[in-house]
């Protein structure tokens, strides 16, 4: 490249740091901006990744003229609407899973980029590891013949992230489904070779988060689930393709299996 692309990070809490790596990692890119609406998270975020062009809001840094990228790091629900104003404004975008918590809502950033055309990723980043990898040119060559059914699930033992970005309906727009499911379901679509899905029989259920004893373990617990928790713990679903292909997928926070921490298969 001609020269390093220059990156606003938009919400630097959480998942942030986890991009901050590969940024740094990047002979093409420089993290050279932040916005969050926390000043004292911004300002720290700051002075540990050596950034000084903060805004406390995040349209200043969509609009500065000096911005190539936006990584947009924020609640599910303000992702659509600061992605449509970073296309909008000449930006290429790269959005934390989910794009979007409806399908109304990534159409309208698909639009967006359409009549941007800038770049717009999002960030399911499990396609890139090196098993996925090799598994799909294993696909890809025949190997494994036909896949006419998937089983793909990816449940946490009580391992639910206790902020209320993850579990405020009205900020995350849904539970482990969006959460946590949505890189199973990807990686699996991919893996199968995107097939067309024709039918969805689908549930979605909160049956432990509210049990008395719940808790998480989340990095610092054991935690109870806080009181307003409102989204799903538990979604399960069936989906059948044009090509006669099946699909099951189930997804769970609070689950107590045998498995600590994380477990994601897909047979």
């Amino acid at each position: 490249m001609s020269k390093k692309l220059k990156v606003a990070v938009i919400g630097v809490g959480g998942i942030a740091k986890t991009h901050m790596p590969g940024w740094a990692a990047s002979p093409d890119a420089e993290v050279v901006a932040g916005a969050d609406v926390a000043a004292n998270a911004l300002q720290e975020w700051g002075k540990t990744n050596g950034v000084t062009r903060l805004f406390a809001d995040p349209y200043d840094a969509i609009h500065d003229p000096e911005i190539d990228v936006i990584d947009i790091c924020v609640p599910n629900m303000f992702h659509a609407p600061l992605a449509i104003a970073a296309l909008d404004a000449g930006k290429h975008v790269l959005c934390e899973k989910p794009l979007a918590p409806t399908p109304s809502d990534i159409r309208n950033m698909i639009a967006a980029r359409d009549r941007s055309g800038k770049m717009l990723m999002t960030a399911q980043h499990f396609r890139f590891a090196g098993v996925s990898r090799a598994m799909k040119r294993e696909i890809d060559l025949g190997v494994l013949g036909d896949i006419y059914h998937a089983r793909s699930w990816m449940l946490r033992r009580n391992a639910m992230i206790p902020t209320v970005g993850f579990t405020k309906n009205s900020l995350s727009g849904g539970g482990p489904c969006i959460d946590i499911g949505v890189h199973a379901l990807d990686l699996t679509l991919w893996l199968m070779g995107n097939p067309k899905p024709v039918a969805v029989t689908g549930t979605a259920k909160n049956m432990l988060s509210h049990k008395p004893g719940q808790f998480s373990i989340w990095r610092s617990g054991p935690m109870p689930p806080p009181e307003d928790f409102d989204v799903e713990d538990f979604a399960a679903a069936f989906v059948r393709f044009e090509n006669g292909a099946t699909l099951v997928l189930e997804v769970s926070w609070f689950l107590h299996h045998d498995t600590m921490g994380e477990d994601m298969q897909i047979w």
